[in-house]
């Protein structure tokens, strides 16, 4: 005969109720403890799975924050070096734009230096041309007036002695006023050589006097 479901029995006995019942009772304890170790296993695996997406979610959020921060700390270095940048720039052209000025400035001062020491050279050109000429028109009038004062110092002493020919004066009296005549021409004629050759440094030339009077 088939076998009933409650389990095997002795071979052609039919189990009584209460082995049958013994034996589910068996069986679902079997199932539970079964089921107590397949659900401790699901739980289990569970808690790790969701410690594992607890970890994923963190490594995420770390990702996220970190690729934020690298961002915010690129992008700020970049506007740093665009400023950095761009003041140097703006140096550059001011220095360069004072290089040109300076360098205008230069050539504008070497040239009027130059066009100053021309005019003063040729100042000086001029000034000597006149100090020159003035030199020889003052030893011309030197000359001029020793040669009037000899002239007028001769022809006095002409007069006065023709003068004192027709007097009773002694001999001595008249070489003595010769000697004063001729001593007065010597002074004035030294004072005027003197004179002009102060006036022209030393430039004039020296000449002999008026001739010696006669007694």
């Amino acid at each position: 005969g088939k076998k009933k479901k409650g389990g095997p029995g002795a071979a052609g006995i039919p189990l009584s109720v209460q082995e049958e019942f013994t034996f589910m009772s068996l069986q679902v304890e079997t199932l539970e403890r079964e089921l107590q170790v397949k659900a401790a296993h699901a739980e289990e695996a569970m808690r790790s799975e969701m410690e594992v997406r607890a970890k994923v979610d963190q490594m995420e959020e770390d990702f996220k924050s970190e690729q934020s921060t690298t961002f915010a700390v690129t992008a700020d270095m970049a506007r740093q070096y665009k400023a950095l940048q761009e003041e140097l720039i703006y140096k550059i052209n001011s220095l360069e734009t004072q290089l040109t000025e300076q360098k205008e400035e230069l050539d504008i001062t070497n040239h009027e230096l130059e066009q100053l020491i021309l005019d003063k050279n040729e100042d000086i050109e001029d000034k000597d041309k006149q100090i020159s000429q003035l030199n020889e028109r003052m030893n011309e009038m030197s000359q001029e007036f020793a040669n009037m004062l000899s002239e007028t110092l001769e022809l006095m002493r002409t007069q006065i002695g023709e003068k004192l020919k027709d007097t009773t004066d002694s001999e001595a009296n008249r070489a003595e006023f010769a000697t004063r005549l001729q001593d007065y021409s010597q002074k004035a004629y030294n004072a005027v050589s003197v004179n002009s050759r102060a006036i022209t440094e030393g430039r004039g030339d020296k000449s002999d006097g008026p001739a010696a009077l006669k007694d």
